[in-house]
């Protein structure tokens, strides 16, 4: 797993910005492209040619799609229900910027969707070459590998042949963040979008796994584990940006936000470093963390959700139940829209009222 891929958290609803911006020609044809190898998981499980690995993978799927429907709520659609077999390890190279001096995201204007924090390719150079014209214009800029996207059911979003390799807890976060896209999306929201399905993502989880596997199992263990690693690593960039929000709200000349940005970067590294063994997976003890920039912090400010408030709407609001803050998240989605308010602000509302 590579640095740029540390956070299950990097999904997108991405293919209809691929589809629906200036460069439909080529992204769109490749993604179709791509659509049109889709096997259906009914063939490749009759034939006994079937790799157990892919085999496996399918059995999975289809015991966290009806959980997701079942116990979460989640809508009940034909995403997952196909395999399309890749090159790579990966699906698709995305580029996201950030002002270098402010956390002021960059957002690509798309229809349907509006508004998106991001830009993807299929082609790794057509992505670098993206970066570099940002990088001209003096934006921090980000170019990250993703696993997965959701078309919220535009199209049928299939399986990826790599993800074979997935542990289970890995495949279920990924297939049930990507439902709960499908499920609950506000157009302009992209703060709320991602919190909502990462928050969903994991806590649907991890309530497969001890449902699939029991409470004591390795196999939730495992993934506990590494989403502790995941909590930790995001705190630290979490701290590492408001330190960072304090130099450039001052009242310095740029170059001296320049300098200040440098030092708290290098002091941070330097902590970093100090404390990397406490991590139980290499690839976060080994993050160069001195490469740091605000587009990367500002993308786990994005994916990262408040976890304290989401748990906590989940226990005193939710009383416990996944399925009830999707409808609630639903509700709230619903009334944004009419209202034009921010539906996070909404379900805010809602935790602050409820008894503590």
């Amino acid at each position: 797993m590579s640095s740029s891929r540390l956070a299950l958290a990097f999904f997108a609803p991405l293919a209809l910005a691929l589809l629906s911006s200036c460069y439909v020609t080529s992204q769109g044809a490749r993604y179709l492209g791509l659509q049109a190898k889709a096997v259906p998981a009914a063939r490749l499980l009759a034939d006994p040619a079937t790799e157990p690995a892919i085999r496996d993978m399918l059995l999975r799927a289809a015991e966290v799609r009806a959980f997701a429907r079942d116990a979460i709520g989640l809508a009940d659609s034909r995403n997952f229900t196909t395999v399309v077999r890749l090159e790579r390890d990966y699906l698709a190279d995305v580029v996201s910027a950030c002002a270098p001096l402010s956390f002021e995201r960059k957002l690509w204007k798309y229809p349907v969707v509006g508004a998106l924090p991001y830009k993807g390719f299929f082609k790794r150079a057509e992505a670098e070459a993206e970066a570099a014209k940002l990088r001209a214009k003096g934006w921090d800029v980000l170019v990250r590998e993703v696993d997965a996207f959701s078309t919220l059911g535009w199209f049928k979003d299939p399986l990826w042949s790599f993800m074979a390799s997935y542990g289970p807890g890995s495949l279920a976060e990924i297939l049930v963040h990507e439902l709960a896209h499908a499920s609950v999306f506000v157009k302009g929201s992209e703060g709320f979008n991602e919190a909502l399905a990462t928050f969903v993502g994991a806590e649907g989880a991890k309530a497969w796994l001890a449902a699939r596997y029991g409470k004591d199992s390795p196999e939730l263990a495992a993934y506990l584990a590494a989403k502790a690693d995941g909590r930790r690593f995001a705190a630290f960039l979490a701290e590492t940006a408001r330190r960072l929000e304090t130099v450039y709200a001052s009242g310095a000349s740029d170059d001296e936000k320049r300098a200040g940005k440098a030092r708290v970067i290098a002091e941070r590294a330097a902590e970093f470093r100090a404390g990397a063994e406490g991590y139980s997976l290499e690839a976060y003890r080994s993050y160069p963390m001195d490469t740091v920039d605000n587009a990367l912090l500002d993308l786990y400010r994005l994916y990262e959700p408040d976890s304290g408030f989401w748990s906590g709407y989940l226990e005193r609001v939710a009383g416990g139940s996944l399925r009830r803050l999707v409808e609630d998240a639903r509700e709230a989605a619903a009334e944004a829209r009419r209202a034009k308010r921010d539906p996070e602000a909404i379900l805010r509302e809602r935790l602050a009222a409820a008894a503590p």
